[in-house]
Order: C-alpha cells, then sequence, then structure tokens
C-alpha cells in the first residue's frame, strides 16, 4: 500500500489518458461532469483528479479543492487546470486509501472513473468517509459494478 507522497506510476495509461480526455470530454464527458458537480459546495475532496478535467465545473459555491493524483504525469496537467479553474484548487500527491488530510475536514468527496483503478475499493470508500465530515456527501460516477 502506498503512502502520500510515494510515487506510484502508471506511465502508459498516464500517457494514454492525456491523449484520450480532451477527446472523451467533447463526447459528452464534460456535460456529465457539470451535472455531477451542480450543487456542490464547500471544501472538497477529488480523488484521482487525473488531468483535472473536472476543475472548470465546480460552481462558485465551493470554496476550496484538494485534488489528490498519484500518478506524477497526471498531476502535472492537473496543476496546470488548477491555475485556470474558478475556485481554489491545490494538487496534492496521494493515494484513495490514504489521503493527506484530517478526520471530518471536507464537506464533500468527488471521485470520477477512479476507483477501477484503485487496488482496495473497500478502503479507499472508508478513507473518503473518514476525511468527510458528518452529513458531508460523496459525489461519483464510474464505469465499474456499483
Amino acid at each position: 500500500m502506498a503512502k502520500p507522497g510515494t510515487t506510484v506510476e502508471h506511465p502508459f495509461f498516464a500517457r494514454l489518458w492525456v491523449r484520450m480526455a480532451p477527446s472523451i470530454e467533447r463526447q459528452g464527458a464534460g456535460e456529465h461532469r457539470k451535472q455531477l458537480l451542480h450543487g456542490i459546495s464547500g471544501r472538497v475532496v477529488e480523488v484521482g483528479a487525473g488531468t483535472g478535467s473536472n476543475f472548470g465545473h465546480y460552481p462558485a459555491g465551493v470554496t476550496e479543492v484538494v485534488a489528490v493524483e498519484p500518478e506524477p504525469r497526471l498531476r502535472a496537467p492537473a496543476t496546470e487546470a488548477a491555475r485556470d479553474a474558478a475556485v481554489p484548487v491545490t494538487v496534492v500527491d496521494g493515494v484513495a486509501d490514504r489521503l493527506p488530510a484530517g478526520d471530518g475536514s471536507f464537506d464533500a468527496a468527488v471521485v470520477t472513473l477512479v476507483l477501477c483503478s484503485v487496488p482496495d475499493q473497500a478502503a479507499a470508500l472508508a478513507e473518503l468517509r473518514r476525511v468527510l465530515r458528518p452529513g458531508g456527501r460523496l459525489y461519483f460516477w464510474e464505469h465499474v459494478r456499483a
């Protein structure tokens, strides 16, 4: 199990995703992200931020996004996308089952198209529950079996 600050490298996937992401967004993913994130507010943790495709869809009610991404080849474009976001976004190194955050420190958590790549989904979901405040909400969009 990797710790925050430990590099998790998937160079083939990262290069492929960087190339595919713009096309996927044009084919409707962007609209789905917009609908998913509508109404989200407060302090948000996003797990598996990838290239930062969600950043442009966060509404003004979001006060801060802490975007966790373990793959350095994806963190770089995510950091660039964070600069153009309408809300404050900080991209950090970390993994889903060991989030670099305190208990109950977020109002919402966002996970989009990432649980398929998480080694232990139950541990990742337990970790999300840990960092969400009581009554916090999980926003997710996945393509794996529920």
